[in-house]
């Protein structure tokens, strides 16, 4: 039989829009709450306003947009409950899926997240932050799929509120070198072989980051939850979420909010 050359298919258009209006979203350059008009935005792209409307509900299926009838779609605007739910869930699936992927202790899971590790080492030399958080993804990808199934579409519903909250809320707080250099001390864990530590440090890291980026106290019921710290130099210490003050916000981290929120 002759050998005949592969069909390479294009995205679609409603995949491509789908993919500018996401990453206006990360950015910042589509404010949380701001109107998804289909005709203007049908006209911006040049294309049809069914395509338009297929990726405006693929949005909406990953959290991105939100469907108001009678009035249209409209990017998410979560509130800092929402978020903070949101944290607390990635926290203890993003801990459960490390204390799985410890114990299956998979050499070619371990290869796999090394690579997307030294793909975002090489995003942070070139300043590429877009680079690095499509990569940070993956990385977290590559950790809940090879846990189990229903971790990973648990975590894979949090889609939309977890891309807002590590693209556009978190940057100011942790610059991308200190975040990669906490992904080095996760992988170095999960192939410890100690189930036990790995989860308690990625559920730990996940929980105390995550307050810090609400600029709120660690809520007493979740102390238990959050006993270790993952250290500048990436060692890690045992953390008493009860005698720690919570750490003023950045500057810059102050005024987003403020915009956002109006105060």
């Amino acid at each position: 039989m002759m050998e005949l050359p592969e069909i390479v298919r294009s995205p679609s258009l409603a995949a491509m829009a789908k993919r500018l209006i996401q990453e206006a979203i990360w950015s910042g350059q589509l404010a949380p709450g701001a109107h998804l008009v289909e005709t203007a935005l049908a006209e911006q792209f040049q294309i049809s306003r069914g395509p338009l409307r297929e990726a405006l509900k693929s949005l909406a299926s990953e959290g991105l947009v939100e469907f108001h009838p009678g009035r249209g779609a409209f990017v998410v605007d979560p509130t800092p409950e929402q978020l903070q739910d949101m944290i607390i869930m990635r926290a203890v699936l993003g801990g459960m899926a490390g204390r799985y992927v410890t114990a299956k202790a998979d050499a070619s899971v371990f290869e796999r997240l090394e690579e997307s590790l030294e793909k975002m080492r090489a995003a942070v030399d070139r300043n590429d932050e877009k680079g690095f958080f499509d990569e940070n993804w993956v990385f977290y990808d590559i950790l809940h799929r090879a846990s189990n199934e229903f971790i990973f579409r648990s975590w894979h519903s949090l889609y939309g509120l977890i891309n807002i909250y590590v693209r556009r809320l978190g940057r100011p707080y942790v610059p991308l070198h200190a975040t990669l250099r906490g992904y080095y001390t996760f992988v170095d864990l999960l192939k410890s072989g100690d189930p036990d530590e790995a989860e308690a440090v990625l559920r730990s890291q996940m929980l105390r980051v995550g307050f810090i980026v609400l600029n709120r106290p660690i809520p007493p019921m979740l102390h238990a939850y959050v006993t270790r710290r993952v250290l500048d130099d990436g060692s890690v210490q045992h953390f008493d979420p009860a005698a720690e003050q919570p750490q003023a916000p950045s500057q810059a981290a102050d005024s987003e909010r403020q915009s956002r929120h109006g105060s």
